[in-house]
């Protein structure tokens, strides 16, 4: 960056900040200020714009997951089933996101594509031996069958969506109001922020704040999500392999 956009930085700080509030239900300053930066928008630079209206369909999008979330409660599903439709229903926060970035004639992610061939390192390939060897003995451990395959698709979908929206929508559009390094550690913080399924022990943030690292690193050192996502599954194979995450299958 040629000169440092300082509304820019502050959008990406005040992203964390209502990340906090919105994950803790803390709705009443979440909503004030929302407020504040709805009447700020004019304001702003186009770039810094963009990403207020980011923020603003990111979080409204996860609104209409909640809602949609507890209308499915009332339907007579299985509980894994359940779980797998809410994971399907962050689609929703990803295309508001693509939404508002279409309406600005942006490039919705540097991200989405293939790792260039030359940058494939051979770490990466330590990486996918690993998986393959994960899903080898998690299979020959599993003895149901459709254990293994719920496991499997659960970590896919989970990593996928988690991916798309933290390194390929939110990381790209940080980068363009901040700096790579600056975004990917911001977007790590309100990654390990928003996730809220285990408690907010310093242990788990640091935990997750540790793979937002990662991830984001992975994701800006090949130009692509693919390596990342492939991490972000081995790691959720290896946590259930463990018994350090629970799924509702039986």
């Amino acid at each position: 960056m040629k000169q440092k956009n300082y509304q820019g930085l502050f959008l990406s700080m005040l992203f964390i900040v209502l990340s906090y509030f919105f994950t803790r239900d803390y709705y009443s300053p979440f909503f004030w200020i929302l407020l504040c930066l709805l009447l700020v928008l004019l304001f702003l630079r186009e770039e810094n714009r963009l990403f207020a209206w980011l923020m603003i369909s990111f979080f409204g999008g996860h609104l209409i997951v909640i809602y949609l979330d507890k209308f499915i409660e009332g339907m007579i599903v299985g509980p894994f089933f359940r779980v797998m439709i809410n994971q399907i229903l962050f689609i929703v926060p990803i295309l508001s996101m693509c939404y508002v970035i279409i309406q600005f004639n942006k490039r919705i992610s540097s991200f989405l594509k293939k790792p260039e061939p030359f940058s494939i390192s051979k770490s990466l390939y330590i990486v996918l031996l690993l998986l393959t060897i994960g899903l080898i003995f998690l299979f020959i451990l599993t003895e149901d069958m459709n254990v293994f395959l719920y496991l499997i698709s659960f970590s896919l979908i989970h990593a996928v969506v988690q991916e798309v929206t933290w390194r390929g929508i939110l990381l790209t559009q940080m980068i363009n109001i901040t700096s790579r390094k600056t975004a990917v550690l911001l977007t790590s913080i309100a990654f390990s922020v928003n996730t809220t399924i285990f408690g907010f022990a310093p242990s788990i943030f640091l935990l997750y704040l540790t793979l937002g690292l990662a991830y984001g690193f992975l994701t800006t050192k090949y130009s692509s999500i693919l390596p990342a996502i492939v991490v972000h599954t081995v790691v959720l194979l290896f946590s259930f392999f463990n018994g350090w995450i629970q799924l509702p299958i039986l």
